[in-house]
């Protein structure tokens, strides 16, 4: 039988609906706008459907995905409840304000979804740790948005430090560009079309202002993420937990350091700040911003500095070196969004399964809470918790706005 040709490629053969994983993306703003432009031309994957609380987000996108597969075969959502309903989707793409991602990640999980979670986490420990629990209780697939890890030189970095090649590690220091300041107060009416009660969801309520909903004001107000110690510090912290070896030895026991806040302006989140540390087994830890998105292992033997952009190499001919056949080669990912889709379908770990998000999202939280304190913050790894002060230990929790919760 001839095929007219005016029917698209992917509605036939191996790229038929009823072979691709039926995708569906929560947040489609800004970065979310870019996941799902990029989910929709990706092997073996369909997006079917687009939810955000702004209606002129979620219509656009709806609309280009449609014009992209030749036909109505996206649905738009302004409620994350209604689409997440549906039983013939398969994986969720989180893109929203940081306080939204663990309780979107948890109720998809509770659907039978899996989940790719943008960084960071979430906005406290008790919801990590809660959102880790259901993902393996109920065997869901979870790639964390830290795309680096499917980068081949940080891959080759992180199997430098791993093999030995700089010797028994000392120290590891990162760097991560600071929250900004600023952010209007002034309450103002809601844009028509925004249904601003949703996106408050479990945050508590407040006026709203031109800058609140805005991404410098999804990204640095406390209400709803804890800023760039955890949005962009999620990047080099997740190299530096590859680089120790994705368990919680690779997260630090011990923080002590400063930070400045903003005092004016809508903005809450640390400007700078500088934190030491120690590793159960030993070696220093150093995390500062403002600064560049860099993780520097420094062993008894030599150096690794690793970026998104560049390696370099102590000595410079480590560089040049080769992981050889009977030494640790680490998970390669060629591409993180078609490993995400491709682990969906093959019910394998992502290169950055839900465990290693929550140790590399720890040491933000923990970070975050020792500037806070101005104290010395002692983690047990064993028991997931802050040791010795009791007033730290309740910052590990966030209470939500009724009638949402993580349980």
């Amino acid at each position: 039988m001839a095929v007219p040709t005016i029917i698209p490629s992917k509605v036939l053969g191996a790229d038929a609906p009823s072979n691709q994983v039926a995708m569906a993306h929560i947040g489609v703003g800004g970065r979310g706008g870019g996941l799902c432009r990029s989910f929709a031309h990706l092997d073996h994957c369909r997006v079917v459907g687009v939810c955000d609380t702004f209606k002129s987000r979620r219509d656009s996108h709806t609309n280009w995905v449609n014009q992209q597969y030749g036909g109505q075969f996206c649905t738009a959502y302004r409620d994350l409840r209604e689409m997440l309903a549906r039983d013939d989707i398969d994986g969720v793409v989180i893109a929203t304000p940081d306080h939204w991602h663990v309780l979107a990640a948890f109720m998809a999980v509770q659907s039978g979804k899996d989940v790719y979670v943008e960084k960071p986490l979430s906005v406290s420990m008790q919801q990590n740790l809660a959102l880790r629990d259901a993902c393996h209780r109920y065997g869901a697939v979870f790639q964390y948005g830290t795309q680096q890890r499917s980068s081949n030189h940080i891959r080759f970095a992180c199997e430098l430090v791993r093999n030995g090649r700089i010797g028994k590690l000392q120290s590891v220091e990162v760097h991560s560009p600071a929250s900004g300041q600023g952010g209007s107060t002034t309450p103002i009416a809601v844009p028509d079309g925004f249904d601003y009660d949703l996106w408050l969801g479990p945050a508590p309520e407040a006026p709203y202002t031109k800058d609140r909903c805005t991404s410098n004001g999804s990204w640095f107000v406390s209400d709803y993420a804890l800023g760039f110690i955890a949005g962009w510090g999620a990047h080099p912290l997740d190299v530096a937990v590859w680089g120790m070896g994705d368990t919680w030895d690779a997260v630090p026991v011990e923080y002590e350091g400063d930070g400045v806040f903003p005092t004016e302006g809508l903005y809450d989140t640390a400007t700078s700040w500088t934190v030491r540390g120690k590793y159960a087994g030993g070696a220093d830890f150093l995390f500062k911003g403002p600064g560049g998105n860099l993780t520097i292992f420094t062993g008894d033997k030599g150096k690794v500095s690793v970026s998104r952009g560049s390696l370099e190499t102590e000595p410079a001919s480590l560089k040049q070196e080769a992981i050889g056949p009977g030494e640790l080669h680490l998970y390669q990912s060629r591409h993180h969004y078609q490993n995400f889709v491709d682990c969906i379908r093959t019910r394998q770990p992502t290169v950055n399964p839900v465990d290693v998000a929550v140790y590399s999202d720890a040491i933000s939280h923990l970070s975050d809470i020792a500037i806070r304190t101005g104290r010395k913050i002692q983690w047990d790894p064993g028991a997931e918790t802050i040791v010795g002060d009791g007033q730290a230990k309740r910052m590990l929790t966030r209470a939500l706005r009724g009638p949402w919760q993580v349980a």
